[in-house]
């Protein structure tokens, strides 16, 4: 059994990570190729992205890693909501040492799994590679559904947020 991300090697961590996160119906093609293909019924798909670097965002010592996987998600699925879109996918960068333990990632996913699952995203792919301290880049993605955008510059003196 592998006990560290290192040990298990890129591939095998993209595999037991992305076994967690279901498709849903937005869906076309998921993990495991070049690149993700996602619907968008109305041509238009609202993107954004965040970082969350160690020791800057969290904090391993205080945070579970179930914990920082729902930060990611959340805030970014939460970007896409406040544009008045439909949150649909969500890509993950993800840089970790060699020496992090597998279990740390995989709870990470769960954290991911379990916020995409409220919000009825599903994780579409992204990338993995070594680095110094953990970072995620997270991008989500949305459909607007044939609605308007919401933007902050249509917000009046008022408006209830």
């Amino acid at each position: 059994m592998w006990s560290t991300i290192g040990e298990l090697g890129e591939f095998g961590l993209i595999e037991r990570v992305t076994a967690r996160f279901p498709g849903t119906g937005d869906v076309i093609l998921g993990p495991g190729d070049d690149a993700a293909i996602v619907t968008a019924s109305d041509r238009r798909v609202v993107a954004t992205t965040d970082l969350l670097v160690e020791t800057r965002h969290f904090r391993r010592e205080w945070s579970s890693a179930e914990d920082v996987g729902r930060k990611a998600a959340a805030q970014n699925l939460a970007d896409i909501a406040a544009m008045g879109a439909r949150p649909t996918a969500l890509l993950i960068g993800f840089a970790a040492p060699a020496d992090l333990p597998v279990s740390w990632a995989e709870e990470l996913a769960e954290g991911v799994r379990a916020e995409c699952s409220s919000a009825g995203a599903a994780v579409v792919g992204g990338d993995t590679v070594s680095a110094d301290e953990i970072m995620l880049a997270i991008t989500a993605l949305g459909d607007l559904e044939g609605r308007p955008a919401v933007r902050r510059d249509g917000a009046l003196p008022g408006d209830v947020v």
